[in-house]
């Protein structure tokens, strides 16, 4: 899948996302986790810790649609390929979708559950 179909199809997940759920205001931080075979999914949580990436296991807040459906990642890409592809979307995204409910959070973070999160924001 190239990089504007899945950001469209990102996009299109968040957008249904922020019409069906109402994230709690006491929510401060978004996960966009990833995993294998390769799959996004989003949690938010009531706490954010910098220094402990354990914080995103604080699942405060899971979407009726926690897992985005229809993006696939090619076969041949490597998984450090994949988590930056899907750090560029998400940052893009948030600037983007910035007035979008689900994202005005103060943190946002993406990467695989057993690795080290990165900061969107």
């Amino acid at each position: 899948m190239e990089k504007s179909e899945l950001k469209h199809g990102i996009k299109e997940w968040l957008l249904r996302i922020d019409l069906v759920d109402r994230r709690p205001e006491e929510i401060i931080a978004l996960n966009f986790g990833l995993f294998e075979p390769y799959g996004l999914e989003l949690i938010g949580s009531k706490v954010y810790n910098l220094e402990d990436d354990d914080w995103a296991c604080e699942e405060d807040f899971i979407p009726t649609e926690r897992t985005c459906q229809g993006i696939t990642f090619d076969d041949n890409q490597t998984w450090q390929e994949i988590l930056s592809m899907v750090y560029s979307i998400i940052e893009e995204l948030s600037a983007e979708l910035s007035e979008l409910d689900l994202l005005r959070v103060p943190h946002i973070t993406t990467g695989f559950s057993d690795g080290d999160l990165l900061i969107v924001k």
